[in-house]
């Protein structure tokens, strides 16, 4: 029941904490069969609440049992949201026994036909990478298949979640689903060894994982590999995609520049970074961003006139949304030290916020007017939105605001920081380029 209820209000959720969704792949995922989708794991529960929110289906997810444990968690409530504990060896002997019986307990579930979240990985990293699998998702997928000898389709869907920025508000995200993985596959193996059927389709599932991932592969590279993609976001216009969007090129953009940092030798490496990054400091110091460059500080129209007429309904989103905002964002620094839970927790404590903000201003409002005020929570909830979206258009006309002003100051300056961004956009490009090329030859070869 509460599951049900709290789906609704987690979309609209993610609607307003992320200012981009990309939804790519959707179709693929089988529409009735017992199905486990499985992503990479890079926040503490943003991926499953996503992946729900997204579903007809009800979705069942597997939770470390320590999150059961931490000091904000709210164990009955993650049961009736369908979380279910599953324990590690660092948790103790006594716990990882009830494992045994959460195994049965996760079968049933999914032959009833529902759907499965499980993040094979077992710990979550705010990282662009991957960490190594453990063998549990396949283990219950060849569980489940083998109930009825492999004869009832089970599959396990490959899924990615990337983030532009793991931790950030109105960062973006891009959900992608995989070609699925039939269980049937691996029916001779399991009969011969279910371990080895297990160790198979667990490498097989990584590297599937792996074609929907944005991929960093050494920390190191990190820097340069963020400064490429803000680049290239830029470079290609990204900033013009709307807010839900079903196409895969924003995310085979980030995973070409991500590979393409991946296999650049060492000096190509560092004489990228350091394009980079005198690129970047000149930003910085000139307090101007990538995009007010790439647009040459293009006076916008629209953005101006949304700019100005939507200030006063922002101002009225600003000043509604205050206490719930604030009490959100002073809840989770009270109470989550640990990165990884910044985000996920952050939306958690604005949906109960909001929730009991909600309750009382409704009641407050009937009680003093009548049952038409349960229409003010949903329209500061829209308001606050607003405030958000009015935000980011002014920030856009100030930040391209200073490139003029700048351009009129300091016109040489200026027009060095184009150039020397052509020149890194286009060196970047080069690479993108030869490294596909590269990759469709050795995949020809192969």
């Amino acid at each position: 029941m509460l599951y049900q209820l709290l789906r609704f209000p987690l979309v609209i959720l993610f609607f307003v904490f992320y200012k981009r969704i990309y939804i790519t792949g959707k179709a693929a995922l089988p529409s009735q069969a017992p199905t486990i989708i499985a992503s990479n794991h890079s926040t503490a529960f943003i991926e499953q609440i996503l992946v729900a929110g997204l579903q007809k289906r009800s979705v069942f997810f597997w939770a470390r049992g320590s999150v059961f444990e931490e000091k904000w968690s709210f164990p009955k409530l993650f049961r009736q949201v369908h979380l279910i504990p599953i324990w590690r060896p660092q948790e103790g002997l006594k716990k990882m026994q009830q494992n045994q019986q959460i195994f049965k307990d996760s079968k049933e579930i999914l032959l009833k036909g529902n759907l499965f979240f499980i993040a094979p990985e077992g710990n979550s990293v705010p990282e662009k990478r991957l960490r190594p699998f453990k063998t549990g998702t396949a283990r219950l997928a060849l569980l489940a298949a083998a109930e009825h000898d492999f004869e009832r389709e089970v599959f396990i869907s490959p899924t990615g979640v990337n983030y532009t920025y793991h931790c950030d508000f109105r960062s973006e995200v891009m959900l992608h689903f995989g070609t699925p993985i039939p269980l049937k596959n691996y029916q001779t193996l399991y009969h011969k060894s279910p371990s080895l059927a297990a160790q198979q389709l667990t490498k097989d599932l990584k590297a599937a994982i792996a074609q929907e991932v944005i991929i960093i592969d050494s920390k190191e590279d990190e820097a340069l590999a963020e400064q490429l993609l803000i680049l290239m976001r830029n470079e290609k216009q990204h900033y013009h995609d709307s807010f839900y969007n079903t196409h895969p090129h924003r995310l085979r953009l980030e995973q070409s520049v991500a590979t393409t940092c991946n296999q650049l030798s060492k000096s190509q490496k560092i004489e990228l970074s350091q394009q980079a990054n005198h690129y970047f400091v000149q930003l910085k110091q000139l307090q101007l961003t990538d995009q007010a460059v790439q647009q040459k500080g293009q006076f916008s129209w629209s953005n101006f006139l949304r700019s100005v007429l939507l200030a006063p309904l922002a101002l009225l989103g600003w000043i509604g949304g205050f206490l719930p905002v604030t009490s959100a964002r002073y809840l989770r620094n009270q109470n989550v030290e640990d990165p990884q839970f910044w985000a996920a927790m952050a939306m958690i404590f604005s949906l109960l916020t909001w929730l009991v903000y909600s309750l009382f201003i409704a009641f407050l409002g009937a009680f003093f007017f009548d049952w038409k005020a349960i229409l003010i929570p949903p329209l500061l909830v829209v308001l606050q939105y607003i405030s958000f979206l009015h935000q980011e258009y002014l920030s856009e006309f100030l930040n391209n605001r200073t490139y003029r002003q700048l351009l009129q100051q300091q016109p040489q300056q200026i027009q060095s920081l184009q150039t020397e961004r052509k020149a890194l956009a286009v060196a970047t490009e080069y690479l993108i380029l030869s490294n596909l090329s590269t990759s469709s030859q050795d995949q020809k070869n192969l």
